[in-house]
């Protein structure tokens, strides 16, 4: 169903918007390819919308000057954010690719899947990990969004509200908060605190990327084998190609859509 005249500041478009969710993130979307919305619409859109239908963030699907699609994502505070993992694999699911590019605003992400998965592969370019004084157990890793990824004992016991609240501020751009307990050498579990969220989400796509790196540094060892990062919503694959990309897959299971 078109939207356009149904809500209040679409007089004169004609997007479409679905609700849905990648590993239980879940998310509002505007597919805006035939409109033009400006960044202010689309910010006061997300504060509104993100919690009018109970959900972590918006994205806009806007037409792409160089791939199949670009993709912006903004939070529910109004901020715009650089990538999503989860979103990516969502809008991937919701255009029937199982190959091509998504653009966003700070990368690009290439598509993958199958009959059962559904991926996405990103440059290690974009990647980075610096140490945290005074923390042995925690680290900062940069994967498309900020994360600060702490290994501990058991992912439950963990105060991950108190933590991620206190480390917004030293990082007043807002940063993302993972703890992963190791259950296997292939197996973590995790749990995500989300910057402009403010609160935990189910799973967090570039939280498992940045989990990864993080765990390839705790072991000293750039993992070959794909590690599963298993969360509230579902479980993410993430493996390391070459040396070049980092794949991140999940279940297209984990993936469910509804049109608005």
């Amino acid at each position: 169903m078109d939207i356009e005249n149904k809500e209040e500041g679409f007089n004169g478009y004609s997007c479409k918007k679905y609700i849905g969710d990648c590993c239980g993130n879940s998310f509002v979307i505007l597919d805006c390819r035939g409109d033009d919305l400006n960044k202010e619409f689309k910010s006061r859109f997300a504060s509104e919308n993100i919690a009018k239908y109970n959900v972590d963030s918006a994205l806009y699907l806007e037409k792409s000057r160089k791939f199949d699609i670009f993709m912006e994502i903004f939070e529910k505070d109004g901020s715009e954010s650089e990538s999503c993992g989860n979103g990516t694999i969502l809008i991937a699911y919701l255009l029937g690719l199982n190959e091509g590019i998504v653009e966003m605003k700070d990368n690009a992400a290439k598509i993958t899947g199958d009959s059962e998965r559904q991926g996405i592969s990103m440059s290690m370019k974009f990647a980075g990990l610096k140490k945290i004084e005074g923390k042995d157990d925690c680290v900062f890793v940069k994967m498309g969004e900020p994360h600060i990824v702490c290994l501990v004992d058991d992912v439950n016991e963990f105060d991950l509200i108190k933590k991620g609240e206190e480390f917004q501020k030293d990082y007043p751009g807002g940063v993302n908060v993972d703890a992963i307990q190791k259950v296997n050498d292939h197996s973590y579990l995790i749990r995500t605190y989300e910057r402009g969220v403010f609160a935990e989400t189910k799973s967090c796509g570039t939280g498992s990327l940045s989990s990864y790196i993080a765990v390839s540094y705790f072991v000293e060892n750039l993992h070959k084998d794909p590690i599963e990062f298993r969360s509230a919503g579902g479980s993410h694959w993430v493996s390391n190609n070459n040396g070049d990309l980092l794949k991140l897959e999940t279940l297209k299971k984990f993936c469910k859509l509804r049109e608005m």
